[in-house]
């Protein structure tokens, strides 16, 4: 199976998508959780998973495939 390509356009929006999900997860993030997040993201070279934390792997394969399949971006509420 091929690994899909992304425009610029469309990896900025996933990337959104993943520190959002994050946040969702962890709640409001401090230096610690953004600290934390990226030794999740880490790459591994040779790894399955390609990350130090497969589930990390797994939530931004799930960011790409939203962005590709067009779902809608998650919004603050700016009222």
């Amino acid at each position: 199976m091929s690994e899909p390509t992304l425009t610029v356009e469309q990896a900025y929006e996933a990337a959104y998508r993943f520190v959002w999900q994050y946040r969702e997860r962890e709640g409001t993030p401090g230096p610690e959780s953004l600290d934390l997040m990226l030794v999740h993201m880490e790459p591994e070279a040779g790894a399955t998973s390609r990350t130090n934390d497969p589930a990390a792997w797994e939530d931004w394969r799930g960011c790409v495939e939203a962005t590709l399949e067009g779902a809608r971006l998650p919004r603050f509420d700016h009222q």
